[in-house]
Parts: structure tokens; sequence; C-alpha cells
């Protein structure tokens, strides 16, 4: 795989109080900012008929005990033809996920992608398997830029309210999509097991709900020491607790993704 170097810089206008007089000029001066933590996406293709999945569900979760919740950012993407049954639907089935899993022509579950990781312009799906090397490859990387989000569900409209701030901080522009994604944890429904037997009451996290600004997100293009401000809404569905959903979103390009962000939804 290719390897990406990043250099982290930004300029911060500070003033300086004085009581000498200084032309104003003077009074700025330029300041490095510690170095933005990188975060690593993993998209889980996933389905309740998927007998493996579960495997892949604590992969995940020993991840995210090892590096961190705001480190290991995944999403469960309910989608293929273990989502299906008989022609019908699994409750964790979206059409949107069904859309990626075609589109990356992935085949089996469970499946995934950490950081949409590319080689020779391919990229490169993994079984759960290899989720923990692809992670510590990419911890290795610098993030290019920063990502802040806030977001919260108006009671009055029943809307999901999201504002994505997008920072440069490398010392080349940096060109991709802004993708934003609502999901949510702690699901109760069914789930077959490694086992063969059937859990009723499975407990499904960070599983995709819904796209913010659709199925590839927006362009964006953002220099160093560059803000970028982004707002969207998407209504509330019936089914979803606003307790348990939060808004991810990611910088990505051709090769790979740049930075990934998850914040609580305020309710």
């Amino acid at each position: 795989m290719k390897r990406f170097f990043y250099t982290i810089l930004t300029l911060t206008a500070v003033l300086m109080t004085s009581c000498d007089e200084m032309d104003p000029q003077d009074r700025l001066i330029y300041v490095e900012p510690p170095q933005v933590s990188r975060a690593v996406l993993i998209e889980d293709f996933t389905g309740q008929y998927c007998v493996n999945c579960p495997r892949a569900t604590e992969e995940i979760e020993r991840l995210v005990e090892e590096y961190g919740d705001t480190t290991v950012i995944a999403v469960a993407i309910h989608s293929g033809p273990f989502s299906k049954n008989q022609g019908g639907y699994t409750p964790l089935y979206t059409a949107q996920g069904d859309e990626y899993f075609s589109h990356w022509n992935l085949s089996g579950q469970p499946v995934g992608l950490v950081d949409r990781l590319t080689y020779e312009s391919e990229l490169v799906p993994l079984n759960y398997t290899d989720w923990a090397g692809a992670v510590n490859y990419e911890l290795e990387m610098k993030a290019p830029v920063s990502i802040t989000v806030e977001a919260e569900r108006a009671e009055d409209d029943n809307m999901c309210h999201a504002s994505v701030e997008v920072i440069g901080l490398d010392s080349a522009l940096v060109k991709g999509k802004l993708q934003v994604w609502l999901v949510e944890d702690s699901i109760d429904s069914f789930q077959l097991m490694p086992n063969g037997s059937r859990e009723e009451h499975y407990n499904h996290m960070h599983v995709f709900r819904a796209t913010l600004n659709g199925a590839w997100g927006d362009d964006i293009s953002v220099n160093h020491g560059q803000v970028v401000e982004k707002a969207y809404s998407i209504p509330m569905d019936a089914a979803w607790k606003p307790q348990h959903c939060s808004i991810v979103a990611f910088v990505y390009d051709e090769e790979m993704v740049k930075q990934v962000v998850k914040r609580k939804l305020i309710y």
C-alpha cells in the first residue's frame, strides 16, 4: 500500500496584550497547534442472517477497547444477501447500504473497509481478522484535516440538524468528498449467531441509518489553514431513538479516508 505523509501546520493569530505601544502587525505570532489525533473508519458490511457477523462485531469491540471510541469509529452497514430473507428485508436493512455493497462489488459477509484503503488504485475489502493490522497501519498516518461536528434534534420539527467544520492542516491542498451519516447504537433486534442459534434480543451497535448529504457526499477542497463549514438536516424516522443516535462525518478521496469523527446527537 502507498504511504501518505502529511505535515500538520496552521496559522493562528494571537493578540498579545502589552502596556508598550507597538505596531498592530507586531502583535501577530505564528503558532503551531498540537497534532490532530488520527481516527480510523471501519465500514462493517453485515447482516442479521449472517452467522459469522457477530465475530466481526466482537473484533470491533476489541479494537475500540484497545484504541478508544474516538480513534476507531465503526459503522455497521446492513446490506447484501444476509440482510434479506426470502425476498423480505430485515429491520436494519437500508437501500442506501445495499447500494454501497453493490458499488464496491463486495461478496461474502462479514467484510469490511478500513479507511477505504486501496492498493494500486483498487479498493481492498478485508476480512475482520485483518482489520487490526489495517487499523494499526492507518494510525501511523497524520491527519491532513480536522473535523468538528455539532448535531441536535429539534423537537419542534423532529429534524436532525448537523453542522460540520473542516480545517485544512496539510501544506498541500486537500481535495475529496465530505460524507455525513446518521448512525444508531443499542438497537434491540434479532441476529443469527455463530452456533446457529437465533438471538432475539441482540444489541446492534453503530448501525447505519441514513446519509445527510447523498450517497457519496459533497465535493470539498480545503487549503492549509482554511475553514470550510457545512450544514445539513434530515427528518428523524419514527423508528430511530434520538438518545442513541450519532453523526459520523468523514473526508475521503479515491485513495483513502483522510479523517473521521463521530458526535452524539443532542436531543
